[in-house]
């Protein structure tokens, strides 16, 4: 049985305005480009998008535009939210517009029990009843241990996968071991995906580097293994690399500062960026000048620019 969810998927930034709003036509210019890249699709409202600092009309207005360019079935959309009310109130929405499946994070903030956890995601699915991932992200939110997520997934309900951003393998490789048929198995953490990809335990890959560069994601997610080792271990190498400059920021800011870059500006930010920040950025963005004529040397990508898009 083929899973739900599969292919290479970028996650969505959410470009600002100075004041702090929402940026819809940048936003539309962002998912035009991956889309126009050949990823497989989009998915909207994840950790890269900081989706605790979205609001209601927010979500409405970006699940417009993102069904409008990706089109039915071809994105995903996080659900996560402050109380379960608006994790509800979105996954109907986004269901509503055609979302493929749905993302659900555990609850943000204080601790809970994994019994505390299990009874929010049942709920939610109940109440929804529709395909939904586990979206496991303990760095940021209550975390779905291995035992949890696999009583969820073997429930028979609409939680058919999980997208897991630990970066930990321990809970695909166990639902790998188990043979889950027809269960989607998603990377939601671009240090994980070569491995798991070496592994064979991963269906696809949720990225938030997709979201700024889905040449390097496409080409790590297509190449064959068993007739492009060099190639892909070349391309393991250079998301190694960039990982380890990025990891001097909050990850929606490097994204953010590369995608400028790129010609997608201004992508702003809800916080303000100090000029010793914007300092580094350009150090950042330098690097990758270089670093994008290596990819280039693994396999041709073409420019680094954004076509159509003009700083």
């Amino acid at each position: 049985m083929q899973p739900l969810v599969d292919g290479v998927y970028a996650a969505l930034l959410t470009p600002r305005c100075t004041d702090g709003s929402l940026n819809y036509e940048l936003l539309r210019a962002e998912a035009e480009f991956l889309m126009a890249a050949g990823i497989d699709g989009l998915v909207m409202n994840g950790a890269t998008a900081e989706y605790p600092l979205a609001r209601e009309s927010e979500f409405e207005k970006v699940l417009e535009v993102v069904s409008k360019v990706a089109g039915k079935q071809r994105f995903l959309a996080s659900v996560g939210g402050t109380d379960v009310s608006g994790s509800v109130r979105n996954g109907r929405l986004a269901m509503e517009a055609g979302a493929r499946a749905l993302l659900l994070p555990a609850p943000l903030f204080f601790r809970y029990q994994q019994a505390d956890v299990e009874a929010y995601a049942r709920y939610v699915a109940d109440e929804l009843k529709a395909p939904m991932l586990l979206y496991n992200l303990p760095q940021f939110a209550n975390g779905y241990e291995t035992g949890t997520a696999d009583r969820l997934i073997r429930a028979e309900g609409p939680i058919v996968g999980i997208k897991d951003s630990s970066g930990s393998l321990d809970i695909l490789r166990m639902l790998t071991k188990r043979g889950a048929e027809g269960v989607s198995r998603i990377v939601g953490n671009d240090s994980a995906f070569a491995q798991a990809r070496r592994e064979g335990v991963c269906d696809g890959v949720v990225s938030g580097i997709a979201g700024a560069l889905p040449e390097l994601l496409l080409l790590l997610g297509r190449t064959d293994l068993s007739t492009g080792a060099e190639t892909f271990e070349a391309a393991a190498n250079l998301l190694k690399e960039l990982i380890e400059q990025l990891d001097a920021f909050p990850t929606p800011w490097a994204l953010k500062f590369i995608a400028e870059r790129r010609g997608l500006s201004p992508m702003g930010s809800s916080l303000p960026v100090t000029d010793a920040r914007r300092a580094q950025a350009d150090l950042l963005t330098a690097w990758v000048e270089g670093w994008w004529e290596r990819l280039n040397a693994v396999s041709p990508v073409g420019p680094l620019e954004v076509a159509g898009c003009v700083a």
